[in-house]
């Protein structure tokens, strides 16, 4: 059995981390070790990763046997290879690859310098520092875009995760969208107005802008922001963008509902439209289907629930499809409320509109 003796001050670690961008595993292994003692030393050098917010053990690492020479001695990841990892807590996402990624967050990283001879072990030397290990990327706002001039008046807000996104633990989302007052920038409202709209802990990369609240109007400017959240903490912010709701006077409103076929998507993606009780859209039946099945659901809500209509409301042709079909005569939807038109074909292939129902005055 080996005995561990303390007998700390024989080496003294500096520790050479990169002040930013530190990412990956190999960059812990850049070290001056100072050996104050009158003979060379056998030792390995351990770290270990401690999260700073919960005092949280995540993971620690053991190098190879190295020799430490008299006087200073600068250690490198070759020097150190192999590395025994552990992984000490299995709700952080580690990397266990030599060379892989480090978890997302703020951590104490503190190393020893352990002798080891034959009958005992002996601690020569520690040394912590405290680390911010970011995102390689944060996230990537999506739409609206900056700037944009919004079509309706409850966006679907979407974005993309940080990367690298499987290094996160229980990934979460806090949206803020403020009014941009005119002596403002997008990024002072952001941080000086008290939110028009917020909500935390979302787990999806979307929200859309509820009916519960007052509907945006076209006379303000507006900014939004997402934090991303790694095990309840907050660890990248993304940009700050601004959009305006377009206005539309009453003309352009009538021959927008009357005239506009929406042409279905195979993507599933953040667009949609407003719909005035007739739904109309453009649909290529390239199988040459006679019957099609068609859902319908409401998305305005967490709950994404299914309504109940009639696919033989849609016959189809081959080729162009122009159809139109009126929600007014089934008294099903809700004013202001978001809906998912999915089309399925033989083939089993999806096609989708989103769209914001509006009840005719």
């Amino acid at each position: 059995m080996i005995g561990i003796l303390l007998a700390r001050g024989q080496v003294v670690i500096n520790v050479q981390l990169p002040a930013m961008g530190l990412v990956m595993k190999s960059q812990l292994w850049n070290l001056t070790i100072i050996n104050t003692s009158s003979s060379d030393i056998q030792a390995q050098v351990s770290v270990l990763f401690t999260n700073v917010a919960n005092n949280q053990k995540v993971f620690s690492g053991t190098s190879k046997l190295i020799t430490l020479s008299r006087g200073a001695k600068q250690v490198t990841y070759n020097d150190v290879l192999p590395v025994t990892y552990n992984i000490l807590n299995t709700g952080y996402n580690v990397d266990a690859a030599q060379e892989g990624f480090l978890p997302i967050g703020t951590f104490d990283v503190c190393y020893q310098v352990i002798r080891i001879n034959t009958d005992f072990s002996e601690t020569l030397g520690e040394q912590c520092e405290t680390v911010d290990i970011d995102p390689i990327s944060p996230p990537q706002l999506v739409s609206p875009y900056d700037s944009e001039r919004v079509e309706i008046t409850r966006p679907l807000f979407t974005w993309l995760p940080p990367s690298p996104y499987n290094l996160f633990n229980n990934l979460q989302y806090d949206y803020t969208l403020v009014q941009v007052l005119n002596t403002q920038s997008a990024a002072d409202a952001i941080q000086q107005n008290i939110p028009l709209y917020a909500q935390s802990g979302i787990t999806t990369t979307s929200l859309q802008y509820p009916v519960s609240v007052a509907e945006l109007d076209t006379a303000s400017l507006y900014a939004w922001q997402v934090t991303a959240k790694s095990g309840g903490s907050p660890v990248s912010k993304s940009e700050i963008w601004s959009f305006r709701i377009q206005h539309f006077n009453p003309d352009t409103n009538k021959v927008f509902v009357q005239n506009y076929y929406v042409k279905l998507k195979r993507e599933n993606d953040a667009s949609y439209i407003e719909c005035k009780g007739m739904l109309r859209f453009e649909y290529l039946n390239e199988w040459n289907d006679k019957v099609v099945n068609v859902k319908l659901y409401d998305i305005s809500s967490a709950s994404r629930q299914e309504l109940n209509i009639d696919s033989s409301l849609v016959n189809v042709d081959y080729g162009i499809n122009f159809k139109s079909i009126d929600f007014t005569i089934q008294n099903l939807l809700v004013n202001k409320h978001i809906y998912q038109f999915e089309l399925i074909n033989s083939k089993q292939e999806h096609w989708y509109v989103k769209f914001e129902y509006q009840q005719n005055n």
